[in-house]
């Protein structure tokens, strides 16, 4: 019995031993996408994802972990080619074309709705459970925004792009829009840095989750430690870790 549990262990712990060998597990993130990951004042990598990522990585799994920002396209591409091991994003059908996920994702974000701080724009909002109920309202959104993207076809919506979500939300306030749907962690850490603030409300109707979780590699040595991974984030996760980080952030 002692001699098979050996056996179990050594086939666990070996891969995790092989990867450490491999240097550091070298991470990459978007590097202007607060509150998740950016760079600092000091030229460091903070945010939800990051912080995250060292208690699960380094401080639960005692592994060697490098953080590093760069433009979004330029991360997924060095993932891609091998020269850096994982970043941590929506594992999309093509993304996973090239990375492997873990089960348990690092934080969810949830899609909710916020429109002017009104009686009017409020109740027009009322109804709305589904995206299909905001075909009949001007949606406000910004470019980048992969969600929306996906889910405002151009044929069927009437979405005015914005440079940034700030700006969309000074434009909801202004009353030159109906809503904003968006995830609601990156909402809360844009609002509380802008004098509209007060002008704008959430509405809590929540139009989908996004899930964003380590992916790696496949060519990645420290591909054997999604499992172990998912377990630590896990166990962090039933603690509370994982929204006490995020409140750190709103």
């Amino acid at each position: 019995m002692l001699r098979r549990l050996f056996v179990v262990l050594l086939l666990f712990v070996s891969p995790l031993v092989n990867a450490q060998a491999q240097n550091e597990l070298k991470i990459v993130y978007f590097d202007a996408f607060p509150p998740y990951s950016y760079v600092n004042n000091k030229g460091q990598m903070e945010g939800i994802l990051v912080d995250i990522a060292r208690e699960v990585l380094e401080h639960r799994m005692g592994l060697e972990v490098s953080h590093q920002g760069l433009p979004w396209a330029r991360a997924q591409s060095m993932v891609n080619n091998g020269q850096a091991d994982a970043f941590i994003s929506v594992a999309t059908s093509e993304r996973l074309k090239y990375v492997d996920a873990a089960l348990e994702p690092v934080v969810v974000g949830p899609i909710t709705l916020f429109t002017k701080n009104d009686p009017a724009s409020v109740n027009k909002l009322a109804r709305v459970q589904t995206v299909d109920d905001l075909k009949p309202l001007n949606i406000l959104d910004y470019s980048g925004n992969g969600w929306g993207n996906a889910h405002f076809p151009e044929a069927e919506f009437q979405r005015i792009l914005l440079f940034d979500l700030a700006d969309a939300f000074n434009m909801l306030a202004k009353g030159r829009g109906d809503v904003i749907a968006t995830d609601k962690i990156v909402a809360n850490y844009v609002l509380k840095e802008l004098a509209v603030s007060q002008s704008v409300t959430e509405v809590p109707t929540v139009l989908d989750v996004v899930a964003f979780s380590l992916c790696i590699g496949k060519q990645s040595p420290y591909l054997v430690v999604l499992e172990a991974f998912s377990a630590e984030m896990g166990k962090f996760r039933a603690e509370g870790g994982d929204k006490r980080i995020v409140q750190k952030y709103q």
